[in-house]
């Protein structure tokens, strides 16, 4: 499973998640939210928060204590 199908799980599923991801310009942030879009825009995969946060998948850093690059 990568990374792009668990968090459509964890949206499926309606289960809150804790995000590490870098900002814009470059910083860590961390957020604890339910995904509730998932959509692909110009060839990136990009999730909405009910925080109201747009995050590429290719942003983020951990999901719920999960290294992103342990997904494959």
């Amino acid at each position: 499973m990568d990374l792009k199908d668990y968090l459509e799980e964890q949206m499926d599923l309606k289960r809150p998640v804790t995000i590490r991801f870098r900002d814009v310009e470059g910083a860590v942030s961390e957020i604890r939210a339910h995904v509730v879009k998932m959509m692909e825009t110009a060839g990136r995969y990009m999730f909405e928060t009910d925080a109201g946060l747009l995050i590429g998948v290719d942003q983020v850093i951990e999901v719920n204590g999960r290294k992103a690059e342990n997904y494959c």
